[in-house]
């Protein structure tokens, strides 16, 4: 069995505030995913949880800054 996370937040574009809700096997795979989509993604204002298979929720801001900053 394949544990999820789900990925659940707004980022901001020119055309405003985008709401994401998506599930992945990693905060890496949902932030590559939403890159090939949107090159912005990670690089504008955001806000963004990511909820653990464990139910645990944790704000992954910074995070997904961080990540997009080294890819």
């Amino acid at each position: 069995m394949v544990h999820k996370v789900i990925l659940s937040g707004v980022y901001e574009t020119d055309g405003g505030a985008v709401p994401i809700h998506e599930e992945g096997t990693s905060l890496n795979e949902i932030v590559y995913r939403l890159q090939k989509e949107d090159e912005d993604f990670g690089h504008t204002y955001m806000e963004f949880e990511l909820e653990l298979p464990s139910g645990e929720i944790k704000d992954v801001s910074k995070l997904i800054s961080r990540i997009v900053s080294n890819a």
